[in-house]
């Protein structure tokens, strides 16, 4: 008993392969892709044909809904397809004509891969008389004209045509003096003041000028007038009541610093006449050792130290007989 592998098997003849069925095949396949061909040549024919002239409907049937006029037109490339395919826009070209407008088909980025059952993208005008008719395709054929600006916005220009909210300027009017802090006064404990009068007005309030602190973007530095608030808001109400409000501030404020500026300068006079009568004492006493030939001659051998002791305590003498110690 002998058995054979399929391929111990002898090959077949030289010419075999190229038998009558083997050709059959080929014919067969051949004729599958000419009949593929054809058929994909005929759909885009159709298709262009029903565009063509603004052609009648897509559909080969007519919608019983329609009107005994109709039109197609092709937005599929149409800059302003959005616009046209809005309900709105439809809605108003009906009110001014009296023709309807629906949106048919499929928008393709490439319109070479439409089909018959869906085809490009296109609008479907039907109305009861030719005028009705032709006064739509003109509405249509304008807002395809129109120019609708570019369609990704340009950020700068939205930031340039940005309105902009009315602005006040109070000037602060304090100097600087000696443990008074005026940004620190005017801003209040954590900034407590100028949050209230921003909660209370919405505004936006802000201390610029010479030594606020607040760098201005545009420069890098601090602007050149003198210190002063700045009040900005929507609307310019808000705006004036925040004025108000930081104008009552800074009343509050100059008062405080008009009291720390009294009490600075009497103590800056009391110094003074204190440093006065330390000179007239420290005179007084060198005068007693030169009129007093004993108490010279005895200080003579004392230590400066000790003559500079004798007269710190004249002087301590003296200002506490002056303030009644």
């Amino acid at each position: 008993m002998s058995s054979k592998r399929k391929w111990d098997q002898a090959g077949p003849e030289p010419g075999e392969a190229d038998g009558p069925s083997a050709k059959a095949t080929k014919v067969e396949d051949g004729k599958t892709a000419s009949e593929a061909a054809a058929a994909a040549a005929a759909i885009a024919a159709k298709i262009a044909a029903q565009f063509a002239n603004s052609g009648g409907p897509i559909s080969g049937t007519k919608d019983p809904h329609d009107g005994d006029y109709t039109q197609d037109i092709d937005i599929n490339d149409v800059r302003n397809r959005y616009l046209l395919t809005k309900g709105a826009t439809q809605q108003q070209i009906h009110d001014e004509t009296g023709a309807s407008v629906s949106t048919k088909g499929v928008w393709y980025p490439d319109r070479s891969k439409a089909t018959e059952k869906d085809p490009p993208l296109y609008l479907h005008i039907s109305a009861t008389s030719k005028e009705m008719l032709d006064k739509a395709v003109g509405k249509i054929n304008e807002l395809m004209a129109l120019d609708m600006g570019p369609l990704v916005e340009d950020k700068t220009s939205r930031v340039r045509e940005r309105r902009k909210w009315p602005e006040e300027k109070i000037p602060i009017g304090i100097d600087s003096i000696r443990n008074f802090n005026v940004r620190a006064k005017v801003v209040g404990p954590q900034g407590m003041f100028v949050k209230y009068i921003q909660q209370e007005t919405g505004t936006r309030v802000q201390i610029k000028g010479q030594g606020s602190g607040f760098v201005d973007q545009e420069t890098g530095h601090e602007h050149d007038e003198p210190m002063f608030i700045h009040v900005t808001g929507p609307d310019e109400q808000q705006v004036q009541r925040a004025k108000a409000l930081t104008e009552d501030l800074l009343e509050v404020v100059r008062a405080e610093h008009a009291k720390m500026k009294t009490i600075l300068q009497q103590q800056q006079m009391e110094l003074h006449q204190a440093q006065a009568q330390y000179a007239a004492y420290s005179a007084y006493g060198v005068c007693m050792l030169h009129s007093c030939p004993s108490l010279l001659r005895a200080s003579s051998l004392w230590h400066p130290s000790c003559l500079y002791a004798i007269l710190v305590c004249m002087f301590m003498r003296c200002i506490c007989s002056r303030f009644h110690v």
